[in-house]
């Protein structure tokens, strides 16, 4: 009966209080918290109904009973650390066709699609337990600008578990997109860069928002590659960044967003162990918006001739 109803309020809180992210990740959160909800149920109406048998010996007892509480306590532990940052508002507002870009939506993809789509575009993975409807503000600009952006929704907003969903747009033929940028924040960021290691058809750079490789890619001289972060950030901090350097490729362009941290670089609110900020959010937004079409722009105008 504990356990059971322990579960169902931990598992309705994390329902009411990120309902937003959870509705708008991928849906392997969704399910999980919905099985989740019919176990804790199940494990209700069987205490209250029915109850364990009583002709077992009591040893037999106390060990399901240690085991019962240890799964749950599990389970509590694990969806209380992949409860995801929701998107603001002001993201989701960027969620709307308009301003020549149209918004298209998948279980496993956010696509901000230009009217007027140029040649290069870019593939990005959200931070660990963001929401990826929070970088949708952030990324609006590039698809403004005729990139089309493609932002992937991971399994419990973690790209570790899945960091090559890359390889459902790279390298596809059916698509009108001749070059690729692989692009991430924080974990996202370190798992874009590991994608980035090998040679992949179509790939032609590495932007990285508040993230560093975590391993040596400086061979990847073809890569173009431009790390943006917060001199604020206390996440990946400026140290971090600066240890990576021998890790990227020599061309590589670093961009300091003067008093930023590391929650800029998408808009799902503050984040625990992060940095004070002594910039508007907006107008550090504007900067990381700006560094990153420059580097796409580069790439565009050396791209050869069709």
């Amino acid at each position: 009966m504990c356990a059971g109803a322990t579960l169902l309020v931990v598992v309705c809180w994390v329902f009411a209080s990120a309902w937003v992210g959870i509705w708008g990740s991928h849906p392997a959160g969704l399910v999980t918290l919905g099985v989740c909800t019919l176990g804790a149920m199940g494990l209700i109406a069987w205490s209250w109904f029915g109850g364990p048998p009583r002709l077992r010996p009591r040893r037999i007892r106390w060990l399901a009973r240690g085991a019962l509480v240890v799964l749950t306590g599990l389970l509590v532990a694990t969806i209380l650390y992949t409860r995801p940052f929701s998107a603001q508002q002001v993201a989701l507002d960027a969620l709307v066709d308009g301003g020549g870009v149209t918004v298209g939506e998948s279980w496993t993809q956010i696509r901000l699609q230009p009217d007027e789509p140029l040649r290069t575009a870019v593939a990005f993975y959200p931070g660990a337990k963001v929401d990826p409807q929070a970088y949708t503000h952030v990324l609006r600009p590039v698809a403004e600008a005729g990139y089309p952006v493609v932002i992937f929704k991971q399994p419990y907003n973690l790209a570790i578990l899945d960091g090559d969903a890359a390889d459902s747009v790279i390298g596809d033929g059916y698509d009108e997109v001749d070059r690729w940028v692989i692009g991430g924040h924080s974990l996202g960021g370190a798992m874009a860069a590991r994608y980035g290691e090998e040679m992949r058809d179509e790939l032609v750079g590495l932007l990285l928002y508040g993230a560093y490789p975590v391993n040596d890619m400086s061979a990847r001289s073809d890569l173009a590659v431009m790390s943006v972060s917060g001199t604020n950030d206390a996440l990946a901090d400026v140290a971090d960044i600066e240890a990576s350097v021998s890790e990227l490729p020599a061309t590589a362009e670093y961009v300091a967003i003067a008093g930023g941290i590391h929650s800029f670089f998408g808009d799902y609110g503050a984040q625990k162990g992060d940095g004070t900020p002594t910039i508007p959010r907006q107008r550090a937004q504007d900067q990381i918006a700006l560094a990153t079409l420059q580097l796409l722009g580069s790439i565009e105008r050396t791209a050869p001739a069709d």
